[in-house]
């Protein structure tokens, strides 16, 4: 009876939290559909700001564990400015919308599951990774799930840390083929008939760092470009087209006679993350699945490659309308990326959604536009989106105390994220309260809806990082050897890609 009514206290507190979100900044316009496949959703087309209802009900079996206050250990990151922070956990109630929900679902995974969620936040990049495997080769304890980024977290796949998820009891409770956690990476990520790490809804971050295209909508009426709305929905919406668009745009408002950032332009890009954006824009493929569910070399890609190559090349160093950046790396959100475009300084700009929540963009004078990443050209049938890889996955280490109670924990985060952290986060922080126009917020379920992720950069660390020897490290030094990079690529990954799988094989977990 204890935990039915703090149950229906915590809906009490959810309903009230979500009704304050939604009183504020509503935009006119329809509302946009939001619903998962194979889910049912409320009616929203009376209102833009209505939070989208996901009535699939969770698993009885799940619902009915009780584990008499045990302890949950997760390890994640510090790193605000790749939403690692506050991503797994919050202190306290603010009433800002996603920490509330934030709260909110961990209260209610405790109180469901009776179990006590604590966090321990590692610095960046490696300090989580170096922890993990202490941990493990200390046959120590106290990490029961591992928070990490895709990026760094993986490589503890290779050196057998992490327990395969579909196996070991894990499986008993955790279900990969939920709504909630993300098939299409899930598809990618499976090593044969392995799972040792998973993403979805717990992850914010997965949504947060997906690349669209902001324009100003200002400077776009100043230039005379039809409307582009109608050239994303034509599919014509292409990287010659950019280009084009943004060729010749240049002012030089501090009148020093030099080319810096105070100056206007066609477009704002960097020479590194946003190279990698392009893989999945332009439906690239660097590794494949053979029959047996194992990697391999893509084959018939290089050409393409080659040519999108030179599309990227040409648009940064060679189109007099854009503005490099500069290798801006690790550092995606909160760099001057965010200051110079809010400031109206360019038409374009390649950025993460986790933009669209700051100050800056909030406060930004010119009206902004959000669209997707351009297709390699008008022959491609559909947009696609990249996020950059310092989302989150997470994975259960293999000295955990009880690696099916993680598994449970796991799966009643995801579930309770994806029935009220997302909707929120979605439909009223990201579309209600920072997409201007409802075109805008039509593009985004665009954006959201076509992500894919080629399994180089899943397991990247690993293997090199091999899309980025031939794209991003030559364009980042200014080099056109991208025939030589190939061949050498070509070379090294087949043999890596087999190593990779012996020493996955080798485990028994």
């Amino acid at each position: 009876m204890k935990r039915i009514i703090s149950l229906l206290l915590l809906s009490v507190m959810i309903l009230g939290c979500l009704a304050a979100c939604t009183g504020e900044n509503k935009p006119d316009g329809p509302s946009n559909d939001t619903t998962a496949a194979g889910t049912t959703a409320a009616d929203t087309t009376a209102d833009p700001n209505a939070i989208t209802t996901y009535l699939e009900p969770m698993d009885q079996e799940l619902a009915d564990l009780d584990y008499g206050g045990e302890v949950i250990n997760i390890i994640s990151r510090k790193e605000k400015g790749h939403t690692g922070e506050n991503e797994m956990w919050v202190e306290e109630f603010t009433n800002d919308p996603v920490n509330d929900a934030i709260y909110n679902r961990n209260l209610v995974v405790q109180e469901l599951l009776g179990v006590e969620i604590r966090e321990e936040r590692a610095g960046e990049f490696t300090e989580l990774q170096e922890k993990v495997e202490l941990m493990v080769h200390s046959d120590d304890q106290t990490y029961d799930i591992v928070a990490a980024s895709v990026a760094y977290g993986s490589p503890m796949i290779n050196e057998g840390l992490m327990y395969n998820l579909y196996d070991n009891g894990i499986e008993n409770y955790l279900d990969p083929t939920k709504p909630w956690w993300a098939q299409y990476w899930i598809d990618e990520a499976e090593t044969g008939e392995r799972l040792y790490c998973i993403t979805g809804a717990p992850a914010l971050s997965l949504t947060r760092l997906m690349f669209v295209t902001y324009y100003n909508k200002q400077l776009a009426e100043t230039y005379k470009l039809e409307d582009l709305y109608t050239v994303v929905t034509e599919g014509r919406w292409t990287m010659d087209y950019l280009a084009e668009a943004v060729s010749g745009i240049y002012t030089d408002n501090n009148g020093n006679t030099i080319r810096d950032e105070e100056d206007t332009y066609g477009i704002f890009i960097d020479n590194y993350v946003n190279v990698d954006i392009f893989w999945s824009s332009f439906d690239m493929h660097m590794m494949v699945k053979d029959e047996d569910g194992w990697f391999e070399m893509a084959t018939g890609e290089k050409e393409k490659i080659s040519t999108a190559f030179d599309k990227i090349y040409n648009l940064i160093y060679e189109n007099t309308g854009s503005y490099n950046m500069g290798p801006l790396k690790e550092d995606s959100a909160g760099s001057h990326f965010d200051d110079r475009f809010s400031d109206g300084n360019a038409l374009f700009a390649p950025l993460e959604l986790i933009y669209a929540e700051s100050k800056d963009f909030r406060n930004m004078q010119d009206e902004y536009g959000i669209l997707p990443t351009p297709k390699f050209d008008e022959k491609q049938e559909q947009y696609f989106t990249y996020a950059h890889d310092q989302y989150t996955i997470f994975m259960i280490p293999i000295t955990v105390k009880d690696q099916e109670m993680s598994g449970a924990v796991l799966e009643a985060m995801a579930y309770e994220s994806y029935k009220n952290l997302h909707p929120v986060y979605y439909d009223v922080v990201l579309k209600g309260r920072y997409a201007n126009d409802p075109q805008s917020r039509q593009m985004l379920d665009m954006i959201t809806s076509n992500i894919t992720v080629d399994p180089a950069w899943i397991y990247g660390r690993q293997l090199g990082i091999p899309a980025a020897k031939v794209m991003r490290d030559l364009i980042g030094e200014q080099s056109r050897s991208f025939a030589t990079a190939y061949a050498q690529l070509e070379r090294m990954l087949p043999f890596m890609l087999k190593q990779m799988r012996s020493d996955i094989e080798k485990l028994d977990y």
